[in-house]
């Protein structure tokens, strides 16, 4: 057989690649052709390794080599760039840290620490901006804010707060106040109440965020691997050796970007890291595109995403080519061994809550559900830092708080890493010991508890409103 016939072309291994990735997320599945990286292969050696190849660490890969261009830096990825959380993201960028309830993260963290936090968030943001506007990204990045919505039934009350708190912590400036009738003319929803709209962030699209950051990564000189799970890490007097199923990798210091995958990784007893998160597997589902008309019915002027403040938790967000991206009602599972293998919601699929809040996009048929991997806290708020080994630095427990906090963290590890000192490094939940996690089944089974008061409360509630918003 001709040579020239029986190797596959890189066209073949694109599409092979991504018929082998389809339906990790809606982002995936409209992606571009993608050909992934080599495995590491034999020994190498680096300054700085990175493990995980999400928006954290790739952002930290892309900061130590801006920072210190002569530096050798390697990525590792397991499966292949995006693979995790940050290739399933529900594409909004939203001002938020340490869970959804702002009183109770105040409660934990105090009025200034949450102030300074919702901060780092917000810069995060920007530096997002920032990739898109000088072109070092492209991810279809859309300002257009975000509306946090109370429901009617609930009253003004915690609109009310939430604004009251926002202000204290220094963020009110952001903030505008709309009334029922503003959003009822806006948005054309029976459930929803008065709101808050937040200026900052909006919409994109986080596998082309992730994507385009590692080709500018790649672009300053770091070398990239995929398909490199790292099985174990050894630290010894040398430094710090990484190793994989086809090489290693040997550095004086190792950023773990692991964030829900952490608990996998070997080699890490007495680091105090194993128990620092569990991982929660979370749905989400997309509509197919709105017609002309559909969107005429339904209004949406401002095309940001409206995010219900309640116990009864709904997102909604529209995307660039015209559809709605939600995540809601707890469909939510807590796996209680080793395995993260993604997941869809066959309910999220046949239950029409799109409708049932925004009666105007009745008849929008749901194109896809997806599940993924996010990282969860005893605490709420992300742990980053050093461990115990100050060769060995770590992040993880990016929940809720978006791709902006994450490429925040990633020039903060990048400062920590390179031994350097700004407002970053000294934020007050860096480098600090968070409250660990007890052990991995009982962890899981902590988490699959709130899980189910968390449904049980959302019944309740969709039970009250008229028309009533049902839950399998």
């Amino acid at each position: 057989m001709d040579d020239k016939h029986s190797q596959p072309t890189s066209d073949d291994l694109s599409l092979n690649f991504s018929v082998l990735h389809r339906s990790k997320s809606f982002w995936w599945d409209t992606s571009a052709p993608y050909l992934p990286r080599q495995p590491l292969r034999g020994d190498r050696t680096f300054d700085f390794c990175i493990v995980g190849g999400g928006i954290t660490g790739l952002s930290t890969a892309y900061h130590i080599k801006k920072l210190e261009p002569a530096a050798s830096v390697a990525l590792l990825e397991a499966e292949v760039i995006g693979y995790g959380a940050s290739g399933r993201n529900a594409g909004q960028l939203i001002i938020q840290f340490g869970g959804g309830d702002l009183k109770a993260a105040i409660g934990r963290n105090g009025v200034e620490n949450m102030g300074r936090a919702l901060t780092c968030v917000a810069d995060g943001v920007r530096l997002i901006e920032e990739f898109q506007r000088d072109g070092t990204v492209d991810c279809d990045y859309a300002p257009t804010g975000t509306l946090k919505v109370g429901l009617r039934i609930e009253g003004d009350a915690a609109i009310e707060e939430y604004l009251e708190l926002q202000e204290k912590m220094g963020h009110a400036a952001a903030l505008s106040s709309l009334s029922q009738s503003q959003v009822e003319a806006e948005l054309s929803s029976p459930h929803l109440g008065a709101a808050i709209f937040d200026k900052r962030g909006g919409q994109f699209n986080p596998l082309k965020l992730v994507r385009g950051l590692k080709a500018a990564a790649e672009k300053l000189g770091v070398e990239i691997f995929e398909s490199s799970p790292v099985a174990a890490v050894e630290a010894g007097r040398d430094g710090i050796l990484l190793h994989t199923g086809l090489g290693a990798a040997r550095c004086k210091k190792v950023v773990l970007a692991t964030n829900a995958f952490t608990h996998q990784l070997a080699g890490l007893d007495g680091l105090g890291i194993q128990r620092e998160q569990t991982p929660l597997m979370v749905k989400g589902t997309i509509t197919e595109p709105l017609s002309e008309e559909q969107w005429n019915r339904a209004g949406w002027p401002r095309r940001s995403g409206v995010n219900v403040l309640s116990k009864l938790f709904y997102s909604f967000a529209p995307t660039i080519d015209g559809r709605i991206l939600s995540v809601g009602g707890y469909y939510t599972t807590a796996p209680v061994d080793r395995s993260l293998s993604p997941e869809v919601e066959w309910r999220l699929k046949h239950l029409d809550h799109l409708a049932a809040f925004f009666p105007a996009m009745r008849g929008v048929k749901t194109a896809q559900t997806w599940g993924g991997p996010i990282s969860i806290t005893a605490d709420w708020r992300p742990h980053l830092g050093l461990t115990k080994d100050p060769r060995i630095l770590f992040a993880c427990g990016c929940w809720g708080h978006g791709m902006g906090i994450g490429t925040h963290n990633g020039l903060t590890l990048a400062e920590l890493a390179l031994e350097q000192q700004s407002d970053r490094t000294d934020q007050w939940f860096v480098r600090r010991n968070g409250r660990a996690w007890p052990s991995r089944l009982l962890a899981g089974i902590l988490a699959a508890r709130v899980i189910y008061n968390r449904r049980r409360g959302n019944r309740i509630i969709g039970k009250k409103l008229s028309p009533p918003v049902l839950f399998d």
